[in-house]
């Protein structure tokens, strides 16, 4: 069974690939958080992996992240995707090891042991960008490679904006966050109400090719997963306006890298187009062969790869675009 279908049913089983043993994880203070199958997919790391927990007092709430040491130099942020937790990208940061110091998956708000953070007024995934902006600040004190899938590509970018200076090179994979009019982002809202056993399966066929009895039993994940109050907020609290405008994305002045799986049926060939299109023209845009819409869950050392050639390539050009 691959990461991809473990992270969709992680209500039924925690699973995080090992690397060498290291530090404890930090308990966090004031109590836990979470829902228990996030709180265990954090004790496996600290059990089978290098990894320990550091946390963040922001002004927007605290913030959680896994933090992984490597080998290499410079540090690496890595931000999930919805209903999933910085603990996912641990396979991902252990084919990475060898190009990075240091690498950092923090959780999203609402996802893993970061909670949900109180709407600002400038609404809440704008919050969370602060939020992590603060968090990363705290974290890392030099120019990250900061890489981001679905929404964490989205989160990827917004950070990236906001904080160009901080950002080493952006390597965002099947990113959620093109412009969508009412009627598409009604569509998209919809595919994501999971109500019945028929509507998880359904999404499980979007997301990957399986066979039928797996199929059954990551519905059945899915279906408890989307089903909690903080994911369906963030489904239900998205806006046209929140989304990314093609004026946005050419001010990205730092080095680019855009993957994106060949298989990807959660979003729509439109979002491909938009990305590939919109990007600024030093931006490269790499399609990946038999894969979906997580590619780094899928196969952790392909996307692995493909980070390492881009960053070793910007190093022997002196970092530049």
């Amino acid at each position: 069974m691959s990461q991809l279908q473990l992270d969709l049913s992680s209500d039924t089983a925690a699973h995080t690939a090992p690397v060498a043993a290291g530090p404890t994880m930090a308990q966090r203070p004031g109590g836990r958080v979470g829902p228990p199958t996030d709180r265990l997919m954090i004790l496996a790391a600290r059990a089978l992996g290098r990894a320990r927990s550091r946390w963040a007092e922001t002004s927007h709430g605290r913030v959680h992240a896994l933090e992984v040491e490597g080998t290499g130099q410079g540090a690496a942020v890595l931000i999930h995707g919805f209903s999933s937790t910085g603990a996912h990208l641990l396979p991902l940061m252990r084919h990475l090891r060898g190009g990075f110091a240091r690498l950092i998956a923090p959780d999203l708000p609402g996802h893993g042991l970061t909670p949900t953070l109180p709407d600002d007024g400038d609404g809440p995934s704008r919050a969370g960008v602060a939020a992590l902006a603060e968090a990363l600040a705290s974290w890392v004190d030099a120019p990250a490679v900061v890489f981001g899938s679905s929404l964490g590509g989205l989160a990827a970018v917004r950070y990236a904006l906001a904080e160009p200076a901080r950002v080493r090179a952006l390597v965002l994979s099947s990113p959620a966050g093109a412009p969508m009019d009412e009627a598409d982002l009604a569509a998209f809202q919809e595919g994501f109400r999971v109500r019945t056993h028929g509507d998880a399966l359904g999404f499980v066929d979007r997301v990957m090719d399986t066979h039928a009895l797996a199929r059954h039993v990551l519905a059945w994940g899915v279906r408890r997963r989307f089903a909690r109050p903080a994911l369906r907020a963030i489904i239900e609290g998205a806006r046209s306006e929140d989304l990314l405008t093609r004026g946005e994305l050419l001010r990205l002045s730092m080095p680019v890298l855009c993957l994106w799986g060949e298989r990807d049926r959660v979003l729509a060939p439109a979002a491909r187009d938009f990305y590939r299109s919109a990007l600024p023209p030093h931006a490269r845009f790499e399609r990946l062969a038999a894969l979906g819409h997580g590619p780094y869950l899928e196969r952790p050392d392909v996307v692995a790869r493909r980070i390492r050639a881009f960053t070793d390539a910007l190093a022997a050009r002196g970092g530049r675009a």
